[in-house]
């Protein structure tokens, strides 16, 4: 059974070259969606061993269903593969470990769902995002009005409940997943449903699994770690994704990070977000050299 590793990017086509690099191997397809909005002009990446699929690409805003919508035309495009696992990465990701660790840890632990849970906000917070806001591709905006009726509708939004999810079925957490084949044909099957609930929402993307396997007792057994994130940097991320929320939004590692990244590896953590090649090209390149030996 191979893997799938599914894309997003919008930026730094270079560095995400280099990802690919790490995701070439035999074993495994890659998918590639670029948000349409991007400035920079992608090119049509080649692999040695991997299949390389691309997607049409899709006008995705920040904080709204544009975010669900790609990762389910991901998860569509890549599920006629019937693959072992899907892991959900940004073009901002990478691996910590070579593809000989990473296949070998997840036929360790077959049919496991690997996403992080996070008790940093509670459920009144999260459920005023499951409301229907104006401008829902807006929520970062230079105009004025707009931000201010966005922050009106949050405001008002505190006041009284939505009817859309029970609050008891209300968690989140990271939206960069792995998961097995089962649960990818279950999100797909159930697309409509999954609009109804979150289209218009703010910040649904971190919404979307977590109230989805609550909802589904069977996914939610097979989670590989339940635990709650407080964000701190001792913690095992449940999807085995090192993200520094405790240094920025999320920070982004440098060339002196270089030994914490280790330290998260022995954690267990096989992947780590985000990188930006305009803000340290080194650290990509020396995480992207102990990949590929």
């Amino acid at each position: 059974m191979k893997h799938a590793y599914l894309i997003i990017a919008n930026r730094n086509p270079k560095q995400v070259n280099k990802l690919l690099n790490c995701l070439d191997d035999s074993r495994n397809d890659i998918y590639v969606l670029i948000d349409k909005k991007s400035k920079q002009l992608f090119p049509k990446y080649k692999t040695l061993y991997s299949n390389i699929n691309y997607l049409q690409p899709l006008n995705i805003w920040w904080g709204d269903y544009s975010q669900i919508k790609a990762e389910l035309e991901l998860f569509k495009a890549a599920s006629y593969g019937d693959y072992e696992y899907y892991h959900l990465l940004s073009g901002l990701d990478l691996p910590l470990e070579n593809q000989d660790k990473v296949h070998a840890f997840f036929d360790n632990n077959l049919g496991k769902e690997f996403i992080t849970y996070s008790s940093v906000q509670n459920q009144k917070d999260l459920e005023i995002r499951l409301h229907k806001y104006l401008f829902s591709h807006h929520f970062r905006t230079k105009n004025k009005v707009v931000s201010i009726i966005n922050k009106i509708e949050k405001r008002l939004f505190t006041s009284y409940n939505q009817k859309r999810v029970d609050i008891d079925y209300i968690e989140f957490g990271s939206n960069w997943v792995t998961i097995e084949n089962e649960l990818v044909h279950s999100l797909i099957e159930n697309e409509d449903s999954l609009y109804k609930m979150f289209n218009r929402g703010f910040l649904v993307d971190e919404l979307f699994i977590p109230i989805f396997l609550n909802m589904h007792p069977k996914f939610k057994k097979r989670v590989f770690y339940e635990q709650k994130v407080t964000d701190a940097p001792d913690e095992l991320q449940g999807n085995l994704r090192y993200i520094n929320w405790w240094d920025g939004s999320p920070y982004v590692w440098r060339l002196s990070d270089y030994e914490t990244l280790k330290n998260a590896k022995k954690m267990g953590h096989l992947f780590a977000r985000k990188f930006d090649e305009t803000v340290d090209e080194s650290i990509i390149n020396k995480i992207v050299k102990d990949c590929l030996k």
